[in-house]
Parts: structure tokens; C-alpha cells; sequence
């Protein structure tokens, strides 16, 4: 008997690993170590980083202290290509592994392409957008949608988690080659 070998859900929460604690890998960035985004005004921010990295600096300014109060920082690997952004209740996903390149029409068959955003820095911002984003952060990430290095969606309201979906990884080669993004609903 064949199985079948089709997803049937967006991401398989068996695969989740936590994300990263940017603190570890770069002290000085001031990011926050939480994977938890709180969606109250329905629309969610994704975006590369490069667009606010000098933002975050200082620590003190409002900018950096609302990204790091709302945001949630991913470290991914370099993408110049812009991917799609797929939402399948209670799943999004930033199909991001290097074995999905054949593969991806059948996550576009289950879930709805939402955008699309490339990641040149290596790595993305979550931030639910607010009624008090600072203005210059909020210019920023205008500037982003536009060059299409982020991509605003409409989500449901409620609490969200970001994983990473960790597949095998060939022998010799780097895990987060091998790894997608998921945002699930809580």
C-alpha cells in the first residue's frame, strides 16, 4: 500500500523547534528572547531586518523599544529571492527549506498565498502592527513593503507563536539550510 506523502496541514508541529535566543548569539542587539506575538489590530508585519537594524540602536530610543516590547526577531539564512508567505488556520508559514524548491506548489494547494518577502540581512522581524508604532519605524517599514523586503498580512486577532520546522538535513550540510518559519495561533 502507497502512502501519502502530501502535507496535510501547512507545518507539522512534531518538527517545531524553538527559535533562537538572539541574546546569545549577538549580546549588544537588544532583541528580546520571547517567541510569543500578541495580534490585536489583526495585521502582522514581516519584514528584513536591514530596514531597522540601526534603529535598535540606542537601546533607548522608542523605536528599538518597541520592536523589542512587540517584535519578534528570526535569524534565517540569506535570501535575495522574495518566497511566498502562505496562511492555512492556525498555521503561516515562510517555506523557507532548500528541499521545498520542487515541492512548494503542494503547500500553495493547501494553504493561501498571503505575500511574499525575501530576507537579504539573514534575518526576519515579526511585529504586529499598533496603533502606537513610532512614526519613523513605521516610515521604515512602508519603505520595506514597497521594495518588497516585507509584507503586511491580515491575521486573526489572538496570541501567536513562532517556530522554527526543522527537516533532516543531508549529511555535511548546515540544519537551518533545512528549516522553514512557522507562525502558529495559540
Amino acid at each position: 500500500m502507497q502512502r501519502n506523502s502530501k502535507p496535510h496541514t501547512l507545518a507539522d508541529p512534531k518538527r517545531f523547534k524553538t527559535i533562537q535566543d538572539l541574546t546569545k548569539m549577538r549580546p549588544d542587539c537588544g532583541a528580546s528572547i520571547d517567541d510569543i506575538l500578541i495580534i490585536d489590530s489583526e495585521f502582522l508585519l514581516i519584514i528584513d531586518l536591514t530596514h531597522i537594524g540601526n534603529l535598535l540602536n540606542p537601546y533607548s530610543s522608542p523605536s528599538a523599544s518597541y520592536v523589542r516590547t512587540h517584535g519578534v526577531i528570526v535569524a534565517s539564512y540569506i535570501r535575495n529571492v522574495a518566497c511566498p508567505v502562505l496562511w492555512s488556520d492556525p498555521f503561516l508559514l515562510l517555506p523557507l527549506s532548500q528541499h521545498l524548491k520542487e515541492d512548494l506548489k503542494v503547500y500553495v494547494k493547501i494553504g493561501e498565498v498571503v505575500g511574499s518577502v525575501s530576507c537579504p540581512s539573514g534575518s526576519f522581524l515579526f511585529l504586529p502592527v499598533q496603533k502606537d508604532i513610532p512614526t519613523l519605524l513605521n516610515s521604515l517599514m512602508d519603505d520595506a513593503l514597497i521594495k518588497e523586503t516585507g509584507v503586511k498580512i491580515k491575521l486573526p486577532k489572538g496570541t501567536y507563536r513562532v517556530f522554527y520546522e526543522q527537516f533532516e538535513a543531508p549529511e555535511g550540510t548546515k540544519k537551518e539550510l533545512y528549516q522553514n518559519i512557522v507562525v502558529q495561533r495559540q
